[in-house]
């Protein structure tokens, strides 16, 4: 199938952008890779009449680091991450992050502010950006606004955006030097959507044991998902202390579960999610902090 016509808008500055937004109201969309809006469209679960292509506009393709991290355009592609030409302030987090989105034709194309404005829990970019606690800033012809990434998803392909505000930048803060990541995405084949996706945050003791630690999943629920039953869990303890099945009661309690009213496929679900985030844990444990 093929998408139904519309008006096709591409703008060179902010400003027009937002006046063109404004312009098509409830009709209006913003594309710029266009990797999950456009097959969307195609399928026709998506029909607006108007779309305004962000690409022209420069200033949502430029990042910068700035006192306290970076500052990446909305339209910055997964591309320029893997490959550093976007600053990381993460020490490996975000290109690791980008080299697992789909393949390098979407990863050419695909884009940072694109991914969070269509809010997919099993994406990579909602659940990293969750956890690094960062910040959107969006636009409309009504002014600016910082809304957090954690607060701008709201649930599948639901966000706090207006209809007639576009994100124009992201902001993440700096790792500590002595701070850990991990990263571990359990999906069928490369380059697929995550049947789960665990991000690890924290310090560890001298003694290897998690001092400070902070979980994040995505694919489990209709937004990525802090684990703070599991972090209490996991906190003062390394994770070979922690075999998965140690994780999956917990994970529970996160997820709003309880085990004994579940069935064998969502018990099958929150196993895979014990072993992502496993996984995740050891890959922190297994990485110096200055990386």
């Amino acid at each position: 199938m093929k998408a139904p016509d519309f008006q096709y808008q591409r703008p060179t500055t902010l400003d027009e952008a937002t006046g063109l937004l404004a312009a098509a109201g409830e009709d209006g969309k913003v594309i710029a890779g266009g990797q999950s809006l456009v097959p969307i469209m195609n399928m026709r679960l998506a029909e607006p009449e108007t779309l305004v292509d962000l690409t022209g506009v420069a200033a949502l393709r430029t990042s910068r680091e700035t006192p306290t991290g970076a500052s990446y355009g909305a339209t910055t592609t997964h591309m320029m991450f893997e490959y550093g030409l976007a600053p990381d302030v993460t020490r490996g987090l975000l290109p690791h992050a980008a080299a697992g989105i789909g393949y390098p034709a979407i990863r050419n194309r695909g884009t940072l502010g694109g991914s969070l404005a269509h809010s997919d829990s099993s994406a990579e970019w909602p659940t990293v950006m969750s956890a690094l606690d960062a910040t959107a800033h969006v636009r409309s012809v009504r002014g600016t606004r910082a809304v957090p990434v954690r607060e701008l998803l709201l649930g599948f392909f639901t966000t706090a955006l207006e209809p007639d505000e576009l994100i124009t930048e992201v902001e993440v803060r700096r790792l500590a030097p002595t701070a850990r990541w991990g990263m571990y995405k359990m999906c069928r084949k490369p380059g697929e959507f995550a049947e789960s996706l665990g991000v690890v945050l924290g310090e560890r003791d001298a003694d290897g044991a998690w001092r400070d630690v902070e979980l994040w999943l995505g694919a489990a629920t209709d937004r990525p998902l802090r684990l703070s039953s599991t972090e209490a869990a996991v906190r003062g303890r390394a994770a070979a202390d922690l075999a998965p099945v140690r994780l999956v009661e917990p994970l529970a309690a996160d997820i709003g579960q309880s085990l004994s009213a579940i069935d064998s496929t969502a018990r099958h679900a929150l196993q895979l999610h014990a072993v992502t985030v496993h996984r995740a844990l050891r890959a922190a444990e297994g990485r110096t902090p200055h990386e």
